[in-house]
């Protein structure tokens, strides 16, 4: 049981470094963007803006994970602890 939490508190850990990222990210994107708008030629940055894009998107793929993980372990320990 004891383990099973340990491996649940690294998750959340996880899981609030990964939405960190996001966060830094959508900052990343929106500045990006603010800036691309205001040289009025978008085609200069977009391979910048995409691969930003592209990255909060494998981010968010990798939390989407981490969170089924994290409700999987907690289910067990749920049972772990009524059992």
């Amino acid at each position: 049981m004891v383990e099973l939490m340990t491996v649940y508190e690294r998750l959340v850990e996880e899981e609030d470094e990964l939405l960190n990222k996001l966060e830094i990210c959508e900052g990343c994107i929106a500045c990006i963007f603010e800036y691309l708008v205001s040289k009025k030629d978008v085609h200069i940055g977009e391979s910048v803006l995409t691969a930003v894009h592209t990255i909060a998107k494998d981010l968010q793929t990798e939390l989407l994970h981490l969170r089924l993980e994290k409700g999987l372990l907690a289910d067990r320990i749920k049972l772990a602890k009524y059992s």
